[in-house]
């Protein structure tokens, strides 16, 4: 498989996974590796996948699960994985559960290294690696996806976080600059670029190729555009996460991505149980498995001390949710569903100008961002 000509900071985690899988034994190990999307997952699945592809008697590496199986189902994928093992044509199916009889009768007694890229849904692992049974003794399986609650079966889980500064610096200048040495006064604006991007990866390629071979000009004018307007090529493969979601999740997160980052998870699922979601602690705990929100132990000193966790979001996640939010109305605020800006919020107060659409979340939540807002100034 082909991978990046750089690889930054994914040595120790895909050197932990290689252990643990070239272990000799006759046992079926299954992996899982899980995060929010574009921080290398597949990359890292890639890398393990060419260590050890040639020590099996077939391996397969079904790439993105979840977007060809809305397109062309999931017989097709089911085909590819007996078709790659198997070097033969498979017989022509197109029922998945023929697929299913048919991998579980081929492969149950071959040893083979799969790996499953981008699942989303149980129904797709359930299609193509159903049982540890259908494949033979010593196989390996690799999954990677958004939702860790998909890994349930798997031997050993690792999530992958974000970049540490330092290496995403690393990996940023060598999309914007290639070979070449950083001008002296591009250093300062790559700290600003990569302060935007967070320690994505793919932010850090985007952005980078997207700066590369500009003036200095150009980069002051492209780092300030991204302050006020997300990169559409991130924010489409964020979407993503979003968007398979169900509604009642999707209001949940874009509550958080406006209102309730950095603020203690007891306060945010008792707002949220007041907005009518009777079990607001599997909303957040799914929205974490999904790699949408995370928590994080802290100490509030306010108003009285506080120990315990507070919601948090990636700056592009968030970016990405309050995107979704203006998109309707981009230039009249007073008709959006939720409203964070102070100079906004103030306005439509001011003016009165509260749509249907958005007194419900207002009446839940004007209190807080006016407490807020009063805070700021």
């Amino acid at each position: 498989m082909n991978v990046p000509e750089l690889l930054v900071g994914i040595d120790p985690l895909s050197h932990d996974i290689f252990d643990f899988l070239s272990t000799a034994t006759d046992d079926v190990r299954i992996v899982g590796i899980h995060g929010m999307p574009g921080t290398g997952k597949t990359t890292i699945a890639k890398v393990v996948f060419n260590q050890l592809c040639y020590g099996f008697e077939g391996s397969c590496f079904l790439r993105n699960i979840n977007e060809r199986s809305q397109v062309n189902g999931l017989a097709l994928l089911q085909k590819q994985l007996l078709l790659e093992i198997l070097k033969q044509g498979a017989s022509n199916f197109d029922c998945v559960d023929r697929g299913k009889v048919l991998i579980k009768d081929r492969l149950r007694r071959k040893r083979v290294l799969v790996v499953a890229d981008d699942v989303d849904r149980q129904d797709q692992l359930n299609a193509l690696m159903g049982e540890r049974s259908w494949f033979g003794p010593g196989s390996r399986v690799i999954i990677t996806t958004r939702d860790s609650n998909l890994l349930r079966e798997a031997d050993q889980t690792y999530q992958i976080k974000e970049l540490e500064p330092d290496e995403a610096l690393q990996l940023f200048r060598w999309h914007a600059f290639k070979d070449s040495k950083p001008a002296e006064d591009c250093i300062e604006l790559s700290k600003k670029a990569v302060g935007y991007c967070g320690g994505l990866p793919l932010a850090l390629e985007v952005i980078g190729a997207l700066l590369y071979r500009k003036n200095k000009h150009r980069w002051e004018s492209e780092i300030d555009n991204l302050s006020r307007i997300p990169n559409q090529d991130i924010q489409r493969v964020l979407l993503v996460s979003f968007e398979a979601l169900d509604d009642e999740l999707k209001r949940a997160f874009l509550d958080i991505a406006c209102f309730f980052i950095g603020i203690e998870k007891e306060y945010v699922a008792k707002v949220l149980e007041a907005r009518c979601r009777p079990n607001p602690e599997v909303v957040l705990e799914t929205l974490r498995e999904r790699s949408l929100i995370q928590f994080h132990e802290c100490i509030i000193i306010d108003e009285r001390p506080f120990f315990g966790e507070m919601v948090a979001m990636h700056d592009l996640l968030r970016d990405m949710g309050r995107e979704v939010v203006c998109e309707p109305s981009p230039l009249h605020p007073e008709a959006r569903t939720r409203i964070w800006n102070k100079d906004d919020a103030w306005n439509v107060l001011e003016q009165h100008k509260v749509s249907k659409s958005s007194m419900h979340t207002r009446k839940h939540s004007h209190a807080y961002f006016l407490v807020k807002l009063i805070t700021n100034n």
